[in-house]
């Protein structure tokens, strides 16, 4: 397991003033230091990079199974390696329609889905119809990567947790990786689509993968240490996160938001193509969590984003012409 990021942090920041000899000796009657001096903001962040950082020459030894053939694509069953001797397990769409080299869409399911889920399927019939090429693959713990007892779902005080979206976010640049690999894939002309949970993942992967040209991201959420503070005011988010927030487990969700919170990274998508879809009445994210990640991405209301008259499922036929319409526009 890493050390936490606040310990790293003072330890790399104190290691380099010493490597760089910019920390004076002592005369024997000066006092020591009171405490660790503290990083700043450019060494915290380039520290908070690093846990999704990965060997990029790791082979991804490739398998790919035909599945099945829909009316607007040939679905493969794909695995590959990933960082941590992860075997990721994935379903690449090639579309009937259109000529390779195709464009792609990296597709991420939400809390308690996996990468052939009702709702991803079906954004990937929606894309492959319009000749993209899909590629959808389980989170940590999801799918064909089920542990007993883990689920990789957002859990604020987990550092399992921690480890699992860290995890899925590498992966999914390793898929970044294997659609490079491929000659009838257009390396240049690759989006994300992510729904809830995979909407706050796209937003992570979007402030430390430059290679995706556009993200789409569905009723995210940001500012997981607010939302705990106040989890009172939120029946469902409570029931979903199950903790009680003791002064001790909110310093420990500190830590683990530190590391996972979207708004660290999703300012680094613009001046890339970006959607960012708000249910209105959302359930479970609330406004303060969609308001957060909004802001952190500073995303413009009339550019940038789209509030629906929703829950937190958005109306189907308001998805299906958007995000048709979002890929056509910044892809094709």
């Amino acid at each position: 397991m890493r050390p936490s990021l606040r310990r790293l942090s003072g330890l790399a920041l104190a290691g380099l003033l010493l490597t760089l000899g910019l920390v004076a000796s002592r005369s024997e009657a000066e006092p020591p230091a009171s405490s660790t001096p503290t990083p700043s903001v450019d060494t915290a962040e380039a520290l908070r990079l690093s846990y999704y950082q990965y060997d990029a020459g790791l082979p991804l030894n490739a398998a790919l199974k035909p599945l099945d053939t829909t009316d607007t694509s040939k679905r493969f069953s794909l695995a590959y390696d990933s960082a941590h001797d992860q075997r990721v397990t994935a379903i690449l769409a090639l579309p009937k329609k259109g000529v390779a080299p195709y464009p792609a869409v990296l597709l991420m399911h939400g809390s308690g889905g996996n990468k052939d889920t009702d709702y991803i399927k079906g954004a990937s019939q929606i894309l492959t119809s319009q000749g993209f090429a899909t590629i959808s693959l389980d989170a940590q713990y999801r799918g064909d990567r089920a542990r007993p007892g883990k689920t990789g779902d957002l859990q604020p005080d987990s550092y399992t947790v921690r480890d699992a979206w860290v995890q899925t976010v590498i992966d999914l640049r390793r898929a970044v990786d294997y659609l490079e690999s491929r000659p009838d894939i257009d390396r240049k002309r690759i989006g994300y689509l992510g729904f809830s949970m995979g909407g706050m993942l796209g937003g992570v992967l979007g402030g430390v993968e430059t290679r995706i040209r556009c993200f789409y991201l569905a009723v995210p959420g940001g500012g997981i240490v607010n939302a705990a503070k106040h989890i009172d005011h939120y029946p469902l988010l409570k029931e979903k996160f199950a903790v009680k927030v003791t002064p001790e487990v909110l310093a420990r969700i500190e830590d683990i938001a530190n590391v996972i919170d979207p708004i660290y990274y999703v300012g680094r998508i613009l001046p890339r193509p970006l959607r960012i879809i708000v249910g209105k009445h959302d359930e479970i994210i609330p406004a303060e969590m969609s308001t957060a990640f909004i802001e952190a991405a500073q995303a413009k209301e009339t550019e940038n984003v789209m509030r629906v008259d929703s829950g937190h499922i958005p109306p189907v036929a308001i998805l299906v012409w958007d995000i048709q319409s979002f890929f056509r526009t910044n892809l094709k």
